[in-house]
């Protein structure tokens, strides 16, 4: 979906309104939402729901956001991205080709790093990036085929892990 600089502010606002309203599941809620978003990116945008999964349509593509305690992983999720051995998936965003998905586990971040480097490299990527910030918080970004993968890893200090996968289909 391509939107004018002058309207890109009202974007995040109104899709976060979209989500909002839909999570009532009343039609009503729905067109409210698609109205908004339509005026905001100056296209026809249709919103629909199912479940935890909020779809956002143009004539231009998809976006698919899904949120909540434990979601389960997008159809299609392939099998030679890194996973950590017991995680929870707190979102998914499913846009153009591109999935990004965020993750919570527990541990030390610098375990989760190193973890993620030597299964992605033992399926088969090759590591394009690495950066650590410091203990806590560090990337990965990996080249396979057509594909690219980032992998991100943000603890703190009482253990709590976020790991954020990104992929998609190089065009």
């Amino acid at each position: 979906m391509r939107i004018a600089l002058d309207q890109a502010p009202l974007v995040p606002a109104a899709m976060l309104l979209a989500v909002l309203l839909c999570s009532c599941q009343k039609s009503a809620e729905e067109r409210m939402a698609s109205a908004a978003l339509s005026a905001a990116a100056g296209k026809d945008v249709a919103v629909s729901r199912d479940g935890e999964k909020t779809t956002f349509k143009t004539d231009e593509g998809d976006v698919t956001v899904a949120s909540g305690e434990s979601l389960p992983l997008p159809d299609g999720f392939p099998d030679d991205v890194y996973l950590p051995g017991d995680y929870k998936v707190r979102s998914v965003l499913d846009v153009s080709g591109t999935q990004v998905l965020s993750l919570s586990t527990r541990g030390e971040a610098t375990q989760f790093f190193n973890e993620a480097r030597a299964a992605m490299q033992a399926k088969g990527w090759t590591e394009t990036m690495a950066m650590q910030n410091d203990a806590r918080n560090a990337m990965l970004a990996f080249e396979k085929g057509e594909r690219n993968a980032v992998v991100s890893v943000n603890g703190d200090e009482d253990g709590e892990v976020q790991i954020g996968l990104q992929f998609r289909e190089r065009q």
